[in-house]
């Protein structure tokens, strides 16, 4: 088992995995580069977001788990099937999430906000396990 942690991600964004290209996952497997083509909508961050990959043999197929983890004031539209677009500090793009099902588990707390005026914020995990989970592409 290999753990991966993504170094400063600096943006976030979702989209309907509808709008995805189908087969994400066959064509980084076979090297093709993975482009998107369809606007998404960015959320703002409130905290410092963490996105870790874990990696394991599953009846000796390599298996990813990825997990995001942020916190935001947003309420995202959970209701329909989302993708998140990840940006890292060192120009790296990913997609967490596919055209097709299994679509990533979106998890949401609530908290309330503290005494001196902050406002209340929302915690979301999301999870996407994958030959692929996290899948780079280019702008």
């Amino acid at each position: 088992m290999n753990c991966i942690s993504l170094p400063g991600i600096i943006a976030i964004s979702y989209m309907p995995c509808s709008n995805l290209p189908a087969d994400l996952i066959y064509q980084v497997l076979a090297d093709y580069p993975v482009t998107i083509s369809g606007s998404a909508t960015p959320i703002s961050i409130k905290s410092i977001p963490v996105c870790e990959l874990e990696e394991s043999p599953d009846n000796n197929t390599p298996t990813e788990k990825v997990k995001l983890i942020f916190t935001t004031l947003d309420t995202l539209p959970t209701s329909t099937p989302l993708a998140f677009l990840i940006s890292t500090v060192n120009n790296k793009h990913y997609i967490i999430g596919t055209h097709e099902r299994l679509y990533p588990t979106i998890k949401c707390s609530s908290s309330t906000s503290k005494p001196d005026g902050e406002a209340a914020s929302v915690k979301y995990e999301v999870s996407f396990t994958a030959r692929k989970a996290l899948i780079p592409y280019t702008v």
